[in-house]
């Protein structure tokens, strides 16, 4: 077996499928194709402005993370805490790397108490595949943390703050994810996407497969069948279902964005987290502007560039800037109304 690069390239470019992350842990497991690996690694790395000195030596993250990896099922009787919020840009797209599929956690090869909890943390910009304890797979969006634990009767409970897609392993425990919006989705065994970040005034559940139960200490109790797309707004502790797609709000576990209706606000969030940029919205009256757009190997420029052909928006970018800690801010994208002709 030889190395494709192209399954490299999709990962530092954030398009990569499923196939690109199994590819790519059989890179790193190969010796005979390690070293050519981490040869690619480190050209891609070059051609991205991480550091202001532009250091390029990636040996002590390379064997940091691969010893972090391949030991992480010995520490049994630990709270696994998997936090790569690393300063460096560099280092968290090799994170990324090694975080497509080579972090899980089995019965078989991992015991969890009671008391224990397992996190997994995603970082600005990475998508990221994860295995539970019971067997549940499933990814995690940029920005997202999941904390998962076994309760003292036997409920398997995750804490979601974030965007998360769940396929969920069928036993006789009943499985609750709890997310910032007081909201619980419980489920047997099931396929569904959840989008629950702390700092959205709402959360959104899309149903692929099997049935779920929403329900929260207010009294509200909905239940969901494939198809369904609910959007709680906690505001006014009301819901509101619809039957959708579901391709098009898990299009992201392949590296998609697909906006389809919505606003553009809503449109310029999704773009944010999709490219790992901050975006501020001065332009004004706005708020009836719905946006259709669908998004996979288009560049950030180019994503831009159509946003303002099909809304009558303008935009600013603001490159990232050095800090006084020697990290940098994240690219900001300023949305302006469009100027008259």
């Amino acid at each position: 077996m030889a190395v494709n690069r192209k399954h490299i390239d999709n990962v530092f470019g954030q398009k990569q499928s499923l196939r690109d992350q199994q590819m790519l842990e059989r890179y790193f497991e190969d010796i005979d194709l390690n070293e050519e690996t981490r040869q690619i690694v480190k050209e891609q790395w070059e051609q991205f402005d991480a550091t202001a000195d532009g250091a390029a030596n990636i040996d002590h993250v390379f064997h940091k993370l691969f010893y972090t990896i391949t030991n992480s099922t010995r520490n049994s009787g630990k709270i696994i805490n998997l936090r790569f919020r690393i300063a460096q840009i560099a280092a968290i797209l090799i994170v990324g790397i090694f975080l497509a599929g080579a972090i899980y956690f089995t019965r078989s090869s991992y015991h969890i108490a009671e008391s224990q909890q397992i996190e997994f943390i995603s970082t600005s910009g990475f998508r990221n595949q994860f295995k539970l304890p019971d067997g549940t797979t499933g990814w995690l969006g940029a920005d997202s943390e999941l904390k998962y634990q076994l309760e003292e009767n036997n409920h398997r409970v995750v804490k979601l703050d974030g965007l998360a897609f769940f396929n969920v392993v069928h036993n006789d425990s009943p499985f609750i994810v709890k997310t910032p919006k007081n909201l619980n989705v419980e489920v047997m065994g099931t396929r569904f996407n959840v989008s629950a970040y702390s700092a959205d005034p709402s959360c959104e559940v899309v149903l692929e497969e099997g049935s779920v139960l929403l329900s929260n200490t207010s009294g509200l109790n909905e239940k969901m069948v494939p198809n369904d797309r609910i959007v709680f707004d906690l505001r006014n502790n009301q819901l509101k279902k619809s039957q959708v797609n579901t391709s098009d709000y898990l299009s992201w576990i392949d590296g998609k964005l697909v906006l389809k209706d919505i606003s553009l606000r809503e449109a310029c969030l999704r773009l944010s987290r999709f490219y790992n940029v901050d975006m501020e919205v001065r332009a004004e009256n706005i708020d009836k502007e719905k946006v259709r757009l669908v998004l996979e190997n288009e560049s950030l420029e180019d994503a831009l560039k159509l946003l303002s052909v099909i809304a009558p928006i303008s935009y600013q970018v603001e490159e990232r800037k050095a800090r006084g800690d020697d990290s940098y801010s994240r690219k900001k994208i300023i949305i302006l109304n469009k100027s008259p002709m």
